[in-house]
């Protein structure tokens, strides 16, 4: 008989931080085992991360207790997202969603699904209406997610590690 996993999702906290410093550590090892150049040592680190913690912006999915997959919400958008002609309008302040990130051993589960959607659900209640986010133009897998959630292309943007897609869609509640 197959196991069903317990599901949760919750805002992080400063307890979970040796798991979240896991989760993300794994997830670009594997990364650049694929080839992905998108997270080092640099980006996402342990500063980053901890102050995603401290400020109540990290969701994490846990199953069974423990956390599997992670994302940030909040309005920070960065600079370069004022060159990109955002096709929804200028909806303020938009929820924006950063450092998505699915442990190594917990991908290709349909995780990465269910956290987006527990963080569009997270945005709405908020009063956000509208989410933005920037993926590596080089991971697929990340391209897909986003793609097969709704999301909609708005620009091209350059960080440091490369080319950038732009993606945003508008929240109805439904998700």
């Amino acid at each position: 008989m197959e196991r069903k996993e317990n599901l949760k999702i919750r805002l992080a906290a400063q307890s979970d931080f040796s798991w979240i410093l896991s989760l993300y550590a794994g997830a670009t090892r594997k990364m650049r085992d694929e080839g992905i150049d998108q997270w080092d040592e640099r980006y996402p680190d342990r500063e980053i991360l901890l102050q995603d913690v401290e400020r109540g912006e990290m969701l994490l999915l846990t199953m069974d207790g423990k956390p599997v997959s992670a994302v940030v919400l909040n309005a920070e958008q960065s600079p370069e997202y004022e060159a990109v002609e955002w096709h929804i309008g200028r909806v303020d302040p938009p929820g924006v969603i950063h450092r998505l990130c699915v442990g190594a051993q917990a991908q290709e589960k349909g995780l990465g699904k269910r956290t987006l959607e527990a963080a569009e659900r997270r945005a709405y209640s908020l009063g956000y209406r509208t989410i933005r986010l920037d993926t590596f133009t080089k991971n697929p897998a990340a391209v897909n997610l986003y793609e097969s959630a709704g999301y909609s292309r708005a620009g091209i943007v350059t960080f440091c590690k490369g080319t950038f897609i732009c993606f945003e869609k508008l929240l109805d509640g439904e998700t």
